[in-house]
């Protein structure tokens, strides 16, 4: 188990900063071995911290949001989550409808910065 962590910990720190929720899948062996894979943070996760909120709602409302994220934060969001080995093969399109579908859920809607209008919400 001690090894497991100082693995875990040189693996982890290499890419995600302190208490990012993290997933991983750990496959032992019966001789003691072992070997892991860390995937990224949760979905949700990433959403509320790119929207600044910090819980989502208790039900959510497409028509009132609690929150908004950017367009450029669901493609950053879906760049994160391309990264897992189960979604490198996924197109970056696709993974970035999903994380817009959850978003939606969450009570959190994707709007973008116009010139001429201010805010347009999609």
């Amino acid at each position: 188990m001690a090894e497991f962590c100082k693995q875990f910990n040189a693996e982890s720190e290499k890419t995600y900063v302190k208490e990012t929720p993290l997933s991983v899948r750990l496959n032992a062996m019966s001789d003691r071995t072992f070997t892991f894979d860390v995937r990224s943070p949760p979905t949700s996760w990433l959403i509320k911290r790119a929207s600044g909120i910090e819980k989502g709602p208790g039900n959510a409302n497409s028509e009132s949001p609690i929150g908004f994220i950017a367009p450029e934060a669901v493609y950053e969001i879906a760049k994160i989550k391309q990264r897992d080995s189960m979604s490198e093969h996924v197109p970056l399109a696709s993974i970035a409808r999903s994380v817009i579908g959850t978003a939606r859920s969450m009570g959190i809607a994707v709007r973008e910065v116009t010139e001429n209008t201010g805010v347009d919400e999609k």
